[in-house]
């Protein structure tokens, strides 16, 4: 018996259950059930930004990496006009990466990447977003109020070593465990497409070793091995020549990003103390649970914000003492020093 995928159009009934639904600039994505089966839907504003996203995921499985496949779509001018521009992807076979993942899935991890990074484009340009990819630096400083004249000029000349760097590999943009599928068989696929960017795929597999599965010294240099034994030449010389501006640049990012989302959170719970005043029981309860996970996500970005500023703030003093040293050394002492808060 042939095991057909269900068309557009049934997927978007009434039948299949919504899982979780999530809107971005350019895109709407939802999840569903039908048929005790998963499909991540995509809603696009345009027909050729649909058909760019499905480019990219046939590009994605040309260079070797396992992706989710595009198993029905909007296909007709009628299915537009009752729907939309509509992509359904399968879902990926295995589970999220676990934070004690084992060896072997670090290292095809680290190949992967080499695969995802081989692939180029346009400069500093995202694919589906519609903020573009820029380096951490200058946004850094402004909220940095407290460094020294020396910090600040060995941030500005770290800035000005990226920037000499070509900023056109391929990059996934939201690389963390769940968004990295292991297989039984140990091999390593990749899910949610909508922030690839071009961009230095340097900073992106530096903020992989900051990742709470990787932060151990051991997993870094067993997924480094590999991702240096796999990738380009050039790309394995950047790393060697500027490791150091790589990994400074990540954590400043990645820093930079659990502010913007505790910002971003601590707004919608002001919209949400409003909810927990209108007469409807059920709207009031709802926003009371919601209010409940949205403590639980500041706390968990403010902790995850503290330990990536230890990055940024030892790895300078580092630098400037061991300007020739290991990365992976260096962030092995960041870690040494690093007093998690209470």
């Amino acid at each position: 018996m042939i095991n057909r995928h269900p068309s557009i159009s049934e997927l978007l009934a009434g039948q299949a259950d919504v899982l979780h639904s999530k809107w971005r600039f350019n895109i709407r994505k939802r999840i569903v059930e039908l048929n005790q089966q998963k499909y991540v839907l995509y809603r696009f504003r345009t027909k050729r930004t649909m058909e760019h996203f499905e480019q990219t995921i046939h590009r994605l499985a040309g260079a070797g990496i396992a992706v989710q496949s595009v198993c029905a779509r909007t296909s007709s001018f009628g299915q537009y006009l009752r729907h939309g521009h509509w992509l359904a992807l399968s879902y990926l076979p295995g589970r999220p990466l676990p934070n004690n993942p084992n060896r072997d899935g670090l290292i095809s991890l680290g190949q992967t990447l080499a695969k995802l990074y081989s692939l180029e484009g346009p400069p500093q340009r995202a694919l589906f977003e519609r903020r573009q990819p820029k380096l951490p630096h200058e946004a850094y400083l402004a909220a940095e109020t407290q460094l020294s004249d020396k910090h600040r000029t060995w941030i500005r000349e770290s800035m000005d070593r990226l920037r000499r760097l070509p900023a056109t590999q391929l990059t996934h943009g939201d690389l963390f465990g769940n968004n990295i599928i292991q297989n039984d068989d140990q091999s390593i696929g990749l899910i949610d497409y909508e922030l690839l960017a071009y961009d230095l795929s340097g900073i992106e597999l530096a903020a992989t070793l900051l990742r709470p599965f990787c932060r151990r010294g051991q997993k870094r240099r067993i997924l480094m091995r590999a991702y240096l034994t796999s990738c380009s030449p050039q790309l394995r010389q950047v790393w060697r020549q500027c490791g150091r501006d790589l990994v400074f640049a990540a954590a400043a990012r990645l820093a930079l990003a659990r502010q913007d989302r505790v910002r971003h959170v601590t707004r919608k719970n002001r919209l949400l103390k409003i909810g927990q005043l209108l007469p409807h029981r059920p709207v009031r309860e709802a926003a009371t649970r919601q209010l409940e996970a949205n403590v639980r996500i500041i706390r968990a970005a403010m902790r995850n914000e503290a330990y990536y500023l230890n990055i940024t703030r030892t790895m300078i003093d580092l630098c400037l003492a061991e300007p020739d040293a290991d990365p992976i050394s260096l962030l092995q002492q960041c870690d040494l020093l690093f007093v998690r808060p209470v």
